[in-house]
């Protein structure tokens, strides 16, 4: 019980102190002010407790699939603020962009972030807590998984500031691409759970190389989306995803160049 709280309890941390860390080094790096993540904080936290406390209703609507859908739609959420923020970082370091709509899509992104991951741990530590045998050790686990979660993100952090502001930037960048491709993973495999997408047959089987259950199978897929057998759907939604992100710096450089000439 130990353990599966430690693992639980640092899936769920690690993804969005990940998250947190790049767009706090990108943030640094641009020289922005942290202010969004002062707006973040109380959103999630309230945001994770309104998800938790009606997680019943969530759950009953949709024939069954209301928790899955709306993990998946702040899932996707979450990609589509990266996206945003990938183009908001561009423009800014091309020209005096104003900062407000940068600022505004790190706060959702965070908030989303930590509205999905809070309202799971609250959700596994308050039903397990609930059994006094387990009370102890679900409280230990939790602690230990969560301050592993956050030193890791704090390393994170602390490598990226290390290392040349050219390099932290693109590495920010492609990290946050990286997780936005996981994120819409994860909301297909949902969505296939509750059958609003087809399963298809898996493309391969890596699981004896990496198997899922595993704890870093679960950290990776926590993070980055690791699936041990996608299907074809779920692999070219998430090549797609980072195509898109990808896509970005090439859409904005033809944008501008068409602004030159027609200036």
């Amino acid at each position: 019980m130990l353990l599966d709280a430690v693992v639980l309890v640092l899936r769920e941390v690690l993804e969005a102190a990940v998250l947190v860390s790049l767009l706090i080094a990108l943030s640094l790096n641009l020289r922005l002010r942290l202010s969004w993540l002062a707006w973040a904080l109380p959103i999630a936290l309230f945001g994770a407790y309104l998800f938790a406390s009606s997680l019943a209703t969530i759950t009953d609507a949709l024939d069954g699939a209301g928790q899955e859908v709306v993990n998946a739609s702040l899932q996707l959420g979450i990609y589509l603020l990266i996206v945003a923020i990938v183009c908001c970082v561009l423009l800014l370091r091309r020209s005096a962009s104003p900062t407000i709509p940068l600022y505004v899509f790190m706060t959702l992104a965070v908030s989303f972030a930590m509205i999905r991951e809070g309202s799971e741990i609250w959700i596994y530590v308050t039903g397990f807590a609930a059994v006094t045998e387990y009370r102890t050790t679900i409280y230990a686990g939790s602690a230990i998984g969560a301050g592993i979660g956050l030193s890791v993100g704090v390393l994170l952090f602390a490598g990226l500031r290390a290392i040349p502001a050219s390099r932290s930037y693109t590495a920010c960048l492609t990290a946050l691409g990286l997780i936005g491709a996981g994120m819409v993973m994860q909301a297909t495999l949902l969505l296939t759970q509750v059958d609003l997408l087809p399963a298809g047959k898996p493309l391969w089987n890596s699981s004896a190389l990496l198997s899922e259950q595993s704890i870093a199978g679960e950290l990776l897929y926590a993070v980055f989306g690791y699936e041990a057998t996608p299907s074809a759907l779920q692999m070219g939604l998430y090549l797609g995803s980072l195509a898109l992100v990808a896509a970005v710096p090439f859409v904005l450089r033809d944008h501008n160049r068409g602004s030159d000439a027609c200036a």
